[in-house]
């Protein structure tokens, strides 16, 4: 369920679906030097901000390399009618090596539409990028024929038209799968590099008059685009973006691979672009505070950091956290035993005993195997330390690490 553009869902539970091109895949640049390279991008830091904010959250994503409008319009098409499509049937020349196995699975895409709460869009940008590489970008404008000149007004006015009907039936195909879904997508933008100096806007490696009227025809893109959302929201749907032109063409260099003629996103792109999505989402974008040397990881729990006076220890690459720091973050009821050296947690109806040394623990009466190495006494600082994902998963709680941010996340 949706209210007022942010998220609401039932039982704390958040599925997200990231669908479109090479953005919603997280591609960058170093992608061709490293093919070990693990994308960052903005379905990861979104997924991870759910988490932050506190929802047991599950990610799809659906980001094809290269993908234009009309071919993610015909794979949902399939979707909607959960009949197999080929790849080469969606678009022609996708060079992404993942692509059979994501387009030939509709079935699947279908039901991860149905059961979004969060859809995640981004798709338009190839469209255009047809176009932009087979220009000259330093030919002076004043040297283009007006025959020339005309062929690129009408090539931009075609792919224009053609963009907004697609995404109108791209819209109008995942609302009808799912009406009370949210939609949070974002505009186009046209990463033309370029300087203030004593006040005047310099363009780097591009013809000034040119970059403005590709400029002028990206901001044409961009009403277009305003105008289709706003007709969908009369509808009642629940379908928002972040205006990444603004956020990406003021820093272009800063955030793009542009000096390596490459318009995705760098590291520092996508986490502007995460930014405005999770304050379009939640209202506010959520970091850990910085850790103290010697401190391995962050912990949240409930859409909170646990901030503690004892260090967090990382054992056997497992978590340990005092125990009354993270039964109070968790909202348990805690109970402890001198006699047994044991500790009774319980949330709701789920009961869990942690015995120092013990290599298991009880659920609700039940004994199981710790995975892990037992809850401990430290005696320098006369505290006892617990395994938190074996804590956490004994209450029936959510828990997962993020090696990137080296957090981790426990949700009830």
């Amino acid at each position: 369920m949706v209210s007022s553009g942010k998220v609401q869902t039932e039982k704390n539970s958040l599925n997200i679906l990231v669908l479109g091109d090479s953005l919603a895949v997280g591609y960058e640049h170093e992608h061709r030097l490293n093919n070990q390279f693990k994308p960052y991008g903005i379905g990861e830091q979104i997924y991870e901000q759910a988490l932050f904010h506190g929802h047991r959250a599950t990610y799809a994503n659906y980001g094809v390399l290269g993908l234009r409008t009309e071919g993610l319009k015909l794979w949902l098409d399939a979707a909607k009618q959960q009949q197999a499509i080929k790849p080469a049937a969606v678009q022609l020349g996708l060079k992404d090596p993942r692509v059979d196995t994501l387009i030939g699975d509709t079935a699947q895409l279908h039901d991860d539409i149905v059961n979004a709460d969060l859809i995640m869009l981004s798709i338009g940008g190839n469209d255009f990028l047809q176009i932009l590489t087979q220009l000259d970008l330093k030919k002076t404008w004043s040297s283009w024929t007006a025959a020339e000149r005309e062929q690129l007004n009408s090539q931009l006015a075609a792919t224009t038209e053609n963009y907004a009907q697609q995404l109108t039936s791209i819209l109008s195909i995942l609302s009808e799968l799912n009406p009370d879904v949210m939609i949070a997508t974002q505009n186009q933008y046209l990463p033309v590099p370029k300087l203030n100096i004593n006040g005047k806007e310099v363009y780097l490696e591009v013809d000034s008059n040119l970059a403005n009227v590709l400029i002028d025809a990206r901001a044409t893109i961009n009403n277009s685009f305003s105008e289709i959302i706003a007709e969908f929201n009369k509808k009642g749907l629940a379908i928002q973006y972040i205006d990444a032109s603004t956020v990406i063409e003021d820093n272009a260099l800063n955030l793009t691979s542009i000096a390596q003629l490459d318009i995705h996103p760098n590291e520092k792109g996508y986490k502007k672009l995460a930014e405005e999505y999770s304050r379009l989402i939640w209202g506010d974008y959520r970091t850990v505070e910085p850790r103290k040397e010697g401190i391995p990881l962050s912990v949240v729990v409930n859409g909170k950091e646990v901030i503690s006076s004892y260090p967090t220890k990382l054992i056997e690459g497992r978590t340990y956290l005092v125990l009354s720091d993270i039964t109070q973050a968790m909202g348990a009821k805690l109970g402890w035993s001198n006699k047994t050296q044991t500790a009774t947690v319980t949330i709701d109806d789920r009961v869990v005993e942690l015995t120092i040394d013990a290599k298991t623990y009880k659920v609700n009466g039940q004994s199981y195997t710790l995975n892990a190495s037992p809850a401990f006494l430290d005696k320098e600082l006369n505290k006892t330390y617990v395994p938190v994902a074996a804590l956490s998963e004994g209450l029936g709680l959510f828990v997962e690490y993020h090696a990137k941010t080296k957090t981790v996340y426990v949700n009830r």
